[in-house]
């Protein structure tokens, strides 16, 4: 239905759009479970029905280590919905970050397991009380963006289920399924927690390092097939860029088609390495607006810390008529997707008026909420049971004249401008940020791209590379 956008002159009593504003938070969380739904129900664009039929079924064999590793675009988010589908009775999402966690829907590794946030000794790892019943009837964990989990996390994980459910098996008899990228998220490891992690006996701090993968059945799933781009040719350049390959060529071939200025007509999203460069990108293009503006404030319920968790969007977000935004968040019926870039044509106390560039479609974005969950055992459902310990609600919207490498992870963008500036600092970089483009029509540099940009961790690549291999000669 639409709606006409609100002029932007009169203002209500602040106690009225308070009011408001509290119900828009209730529409919000009323609706929630709709929205949980429509995000795992929501396939890629091109992503053929039944595309996963084959590796589902490898899952239900009962391996008990099922690795499935994929580089952009090839259907990592897609897989795990349907993974979702399979059963939730007895299994568990978890991921290495807070934000991660919330966009999967599930909970941390840390919580999860009442792991502290430092470096582990896996042999001083134990189970907490409370956590016992969820992990002795626990069947599949499902655990996101391994990438990110260092080896001494992992090996907590086995330790502290061995320990729960009295099971001397890798662990503890639960099937895992691991699913990222190596060649694009490393995990965070200080100077000083990588020698630590060498003198507990690890060659290095990637989960593929970890002691029990070398005890425990691994099943290898390589995704290759890339259902972002059509185009063969990039295609090409980008999976040469992940493995380190022939990046000269390609580093050639992807500046002579976008070191230009951004195709007419259409307004791209700059990525950039670091906060301080988006920042200034942000800054400038807020600042060249002449409407005052409205601010929104975020609002938590329950175990949802303001002051020290990370936000999917700024407790104090501001917004004006012509602001660049991204939507961070699918929407139930489908207007838009988490990634969908627009311009902000109107705003009210408790909503944005927001134009899409991709369909031009003229949508209200109203405050939604994210749960903060814990896991628990329902001994009446004979079931593990999610159970919402906190929640945060704001609108789904962030500025996006510009979005650091990192925030961009996993979106796919019609229109973007990569701006490297002095330089990639991290492997993966700068792969992640080319392969966020659909196509090349739709993607230009502001600098030429350099060889120095393409940072390749050797170990990752020769493991990724004997990875596919096997899990080619597997199938």
């Amino acid at each position: 239905m639409s709606r006409s956008v609100p002029n932007q002159g009169a203002r209500p009593p602040a106690d009225a759009a308070a009011a408001r504003k509290a119900a828009a938070i209730r529409k919000a969380h009323a609706s929630l479970e709709a929205a949980h739904a429509a995000a795992r129900d929501t396939p890629l664009p091109g992503v053929p029905e039944g595309a996963f039929a084959a590796p589902l079924e490898r899952l239900k064999r009962g391996t008990p280590v099922v690795m499935v590793l994929g580089g952009a675009g090839t259907g990592k988010t897609t897989f795990l919905q349907a993974v979702r589908r399979l059963g939730e009775g007895k299994q568990a999402f978890l991921a290495p970050t807070g934000v991660a966690a919330l966009q999967l829907g599930g909970q941390t590794i840390h919580s999860f397991f009442g792991l502290p946030p430092r470096l582990i000794d896996p042999a001083e790892a134990k189970p907490k009380a409370q956590r016992r019943a969820v992990m002795k009837r626990l069947e599949r964990l499902v655990i996101d963006e391994i990438s990110m989990v260092r080896a001494d996390v992992l090996d907590a994980v086995d330790r502290c289920l061995r320990l729960a459910r009295e099971d001397p098996r890798p662990f503890g008899g639960v099937q895992m399924v691991l699913v990222g990228d190596f060649l694009q998220l490393p995990p965070v490891v200080p100077t000083v927690e990588r020698e630590m992690l060498g003198r507990l006996g690890y060659d290095g701090p990637f989960a593929f390092d970890a002691q029990v993968l070398r005890e425990a059945e691994v099943d290898r799933l390589a995704f290759t097939q890339v259902y972002r781009q059509v185009d063969t040719t990039f295609i090409a350049h980008l999976a040469n860029l992940r493995g380190g390959r022939q990046v000269a060529e390609a580093v050639e071939a992807i500046n002579a088609a976008c070191h230009r200025e951004h195709r007419d007509g259409r307004v791209p999203v700059v990525l950039a390495p670091t906060n301080a460069r988006v920042d200034a990108y942000n800054q400038r293009g807020m600042d060249a607006l002449h409407d005052a503006g409205r601010s929104y404030g975020g609002v938590s319920e329950g175990e949802f810390d303001l002051q020290n968790d990370r936000l999917p969007v700024p407790e104090a977000l501001t917004l004006k008529v012509g602001a660049r935004v991204m939507a961070v968040r699918n929407d139930p019926a489908r207007q838009w997707v988490n990634g969908s870039v627009g311009t902000v044509v109107g705003l009210s106390p408790t909503s944005a008026y927001v134009r899409f560039d991709a369909t031009g479609q003229l949508c209200e974005i109203e405050a939604t909420s994210w749960e903060r969950i814990r896991y628990d055992w329902d001994e009446t459902g004979g079931k593990i049971a999610t159970k919402v310990v906190g929640s945060y609600s704001q609108l789904p919207l962030v500025p996006a004249w510009a979005v650091t490498v990192h925030k961009a992870q996993g979106l796919t963008l019609d229109d973007v401008r990569i701006d490297f500036d002095a330089g990639t600092f991290a492997a993966g970089q700068a792969y992640v940020a080319l392969s966020r483009a659909r196509s090349l029509a739709g993607l230009s540099l502001a600098r030429p791209l350099r060889i120095a940009d393409i940072r390749v961790d050797r170990r990752v690549a020769g493991f990724t590379q004997a990875f596919e291999r096997e899990a080619a000669e597997s199938e």
